[in-house]
């Protein structure tokens, strides 16, 4: 297992610097091993976090879980929350923060609602308040993931649009060809001269 010192040294070098976000998922990190009773890192644990800046940074440097080895998830509902659980039992501990969080200081408000631009103080004492926070100020809840994590290995196939080459279990059939999603209007980007 990874020392809380050391998680904070490599959570900054992944994100670029110790931001607010990340020193709270370093403690929620924290508080799910100490419920999970678990020194596994990495393969051996899933991660799921519900929003999509800050918290996957933390859950990298502490829990070891990348997106690469398909065991850190981001279901980006917009939330101040994580879970971890046991890859193989799906059993873990989801961790939140609760909205009496906002009473700790007028930072902690002003970062929960997002009232306002933080300053450099702002976001410096945040990162203290946030890495020693109280676990009262946050729901622990024991959950079973119900989401599939499987990694489905399936044969590589031709969207009969584009020709591009991908598992045929991302494709869909439309009219008996097997068509890729981003023909099917899916795209993330667009095509510029």
């Amino acid at each position: 297992m990874i020392s809380k010192e050391e998680a904070i040294k490599l959570a900054e070098k992944i994100h670029g610097h110790l931001s607010p976000g990340v020193a709270l998922g370093i403690r929620m990190c924290e508080i799910a091993y100490k419920h999970l009773k678990t020194n596994k890192r990495g393969r051996g644990i899933t991660g799921i976090a519900e929003t999509r800046v800050c918290i996957p940074d933390a859950m990298q440097a502490f829990a070891g879980t990348t997106p690469g080895n398909l065991n850190l998830i981001v279901k980006d509902y917009g939330k101040l929350a994580l879970t971890l659980a046991n890859y193989d039992t799906k059993i873990g501990y989801r961790v939140s923060l609760k909205k009496d969080a906002s009473k700790v200081s007028k930072e902690v408000e002003k970062f929960i609602y997002r009232n306002g631009k933080l300053s450099k103080e702002d976001r410096e004492k945040l990162v203290k308040i946030f890495l020693n926070l109280d676990e009262r100020y946050f729901n622990v809840e024991k959950v079973k993931i119900t989401a599939n994590l499987e990694f489905k290995k399936d044969e590589i196939v031709e969207c009969s649009i584009c020709g591009e080459l991908q598992p045929k279990n991302y494709m869909k059939i439309v009219d008996n060809n097997l068509v890729c999603k981003m023909c099917l209007n899916e795209k993330y980007f667009e095509v510029i001269s």
